[in-house]
């Protein structure tokens, strides 16, 4: 089964997610791909910045693609003055990356409402691409209001919202909101929060030990449909 990764915003932990994933089904030994459909902030368009991240969590061996990439850090229709992005030719690179393997693990930038090219935003490319979404979210005050926007806005297009991730998760972090987080948000949302990721060791290759992997196999995102 493939999955739409999300966030509640920038540097949540969607690449993270992605990658634990990623060692899963290498673990598994299942064939898959990790798709970034579009990179911004990456100077060097050979060598998109979460992919090549995801390589470095995983192993290098992880296949990657990305069908635009700009250096600008910013949002897609932001770092795309020429509007070079034709959403039909994500739908068609992702069409053929379905043909190859079993399970492509496509992941989005920024946020769900983050413009993409005119009148296309990034939950316009999920509906598209007719996949189920996970939605990451971080664990700090303000994490609430974000969460329960995104999954909404997902819902009203008719997206199945397979649940939200909490990346970054520390059980000692002194914050009342963040102890706070789940027993406050779980209520008000219309879909599960499947699991709280820890911070992670990030050294090359380190997402493929079995302690690391375990958390990513309990959220039984890649379950079929």
């Amino acid at each position: 089964m493939s999955l739409f990764i999300t966030g509640t915003d920038t540097g949540v932990g969607k690449t993270v997610l992605t990658a634990g994933l990623a060692a899963l089904l290498t673990r598994q030994g299942k064939s898959f791909c990790v798709f970034k459909p579009i990179q911004t902030g990456s100077p060097d368009p050979s060598h998109p910045e979460d992919p090549e991240r995801v390589k470095h969590l995983v192993s290098a061996e992880v296949p990657t693609y990305c069908t635009y990439c700009f250096p600008s850090p910013v949002a897609p229709y932001a770092a795309d003055p020429q509007r070079t992005i034709q959403p039909r030719r994500i739908l068609t690179q992702f069409k053929e990356l379905q043909a190859r393997y079993e399970v492509v693990l496509v992941e989005g930038a920024g946020g769900v409402r983050v413009p993409v090219s005119p009148h296309v935003e990034m939950l316009d490319l999920a509906r598209m691409l007719q996949l189920p979404v996970a939605v990451v979210a971080r664990p700090n005050l303000g994490t609430m209001n974000h969460t329960l926007l995104t999954v909404d806005a997902l819902l009203a297009q008719r997206l199945e919202v397979k649940g939200v991730v909490i990346s970054n998760w520390q059980a000692d972090d002194p914050d009342p909101a963040v102890h706070s987080l789940r027993e406050t948000l779980e209520p008000f949302l219309a879909v599960p929060i499947l699991g709280l990721l820890p911070p992670l060791p990030q050294a090359a290759g380190s997402f493929l030990d079995a302690a690391v992997i375990e958390p990513f196999a309990r959220l039984n995102l890649l379950e079929a449909r």
